[in-house]
């Protein structure tokens, strides 16, 4: 019989965070490298239920097919599974931060227009908080949200296709604006 005893409760708490913190820091990532992408998957999320069955339509292919890869092929080859698996999980989480940005928008704060990306910070802390509902935070809210990430990134990835370039989206066109600022700023005081 395992009893509880402090480094039990200490190795949950402290992988509960470091997941925690991982999916906030990949949001941020997101909305700081591609900021316009962002704007645009968090657009795609006023549609939530066709974006996350688009999601669920792109995910499961590569997915599926990287666990065959995985079960049925030499050695040498496992790592083309790994990628297949790996990809759509690393643009679920990219597109996600799309979801993180609206639902920091809804929570807005004055400064917010001179630094978009806190919004994007507000949205993944409660974003990630819905994460640690115990088991349905893990076993569903987690897969749904990779998905429908996948989904709008999928989505805002066609549809910048066929857009013009001079056509971004407002939100896109601050981000990237306050971007611009604070790294000439950067540049200006080396």
């Amino acid at each position: 019989m395992e009893y509880i005893t402090t480094a039990n409760v200490l190795v949950w708490f402290l992988m509960a965070l470091g997941v925690f913190l991982m999916f906030v820091s990949y949001w941020l990532a997101a909305a700081a490298l591609v900021p316009a992408h962002v704007a645009r998957c968090a657009e795609k999320f006023g549609r939530p239920v066709v974006t996350t069955g688009l999601g669920l339509l792109v995910v499961a292919v590569p997915i599926g097919l990287g666990v065959v890869v995985l079960n049925a092929a030499p050695a040498a080859l496992k790592w083309t599974g790994v990628f297949l698996i790996g990809v759509p999980l690393f643009g679920g989480l990219v597109g996600s931060a799309g979801l993180a940005y609206r639902i920091g928008l809804g929570l807005p704060v004055p400064g917010d227009d001179e630094r978009p990306w806190r919004a994007v910070g507000r949205g993944g802390v409660v974003l990630a908080l819905t994460f640690l509902l115990p088991v349905l935070g893990q076993l569903l809210v987690i897969p749904l949200v990779l998905a429908a990430g996948a989904g709008a990134g999928f989505w805002a990835w066609l549809s910048a296709r066929r857009r013009k370039p001079e056509e971004v989206l407002p939100e896109a066109a601050i981000v990237v604006a306050a971007s611009a600022e604070v790294i000439s700023a950067g540049v200006s005081e080396s």
